[in-house]
């Protein structure tokens, strides 16, 4: 890639992350919520700069972090020992998340992020901001590369239309038919 459009692709990402921390920040603010943290920030930089790897997928991004908010507040609630509790949340997310494909690294994040803040909050109080900040993030990269990538987020496989098929000539669909004949 030339550098001028590296320099674009960089600086459109980069103040399209800085506008989304200043909008979270905002409703932080406005909502009394914790929806920004740095696992959401990672979060952030898959979707801008790597929208179309699988663990960007939406179903990735929210389900990674509900699983993994969620297997961290039940962590905190079954097991005493804080040390013991972080490390089977964070194996156990992990484990969860492979298996119900929604595998998305920074998500691997919470359970530490949660055990560290030491907070004992209902579940609900982790759950909720958790969503909120997912679905933002989602949301904004969905507008994020409808305006400057001029693509749809999520990026998918590309599916051939029926109308964009090339239409075989008979002459064409005869002798394929022929040979698939001689050869049984």
């Amino acid at each position: 890639m030339h550098f001028k459009h590296r320099l674009r692709d960089a600086t459109l990402a980069g103040l399209a992350a800085f506008v989304a921390v200043i909008l979270l920040s905002y409703l932080k603010s406005w909502a009394h919520l914790m929806v920004l943290s740095a696992p959401l920030g990672a979060t952030l930089v898959l979707l801008l700069l790597l929208p179309s790897a699988p663990l960007s997928r939406p179903k990735n991004v929210i389900l990674g972090h509900l699983l993994t908010t969620g297997i961290a507040v039940l962590g905190m609630a079954l097991i005493p020992d804080p040390m013991l509790g972080l490390a089977t949340s964070f194996g156990l997310g992990i484990t969860l998340m492979v298996l119900t494909d929604t595998l998305h690294p920074p998500a691997g994040a919470n359970p530490i992020l949660i055990y560290l803040s030491g907070a004992h909050l209902p579940p609900l109080d982790f759950m909720v901001p958790t969503l909120i900040g997912s679905l933002f993030m989602v949301g904004f990269a969905s507008l994020y590369h409808y305006i400057f990538t001029h693509r749809r987020y999520p990026f998918g496989p590309k599916v051939a239309k029926i109308a964009d098929q090339p239409v075989a000539s008979p002459a064409a669909s005869a002798t394929a038919e022929s040979r698939a004949n001689e050869s049984s």
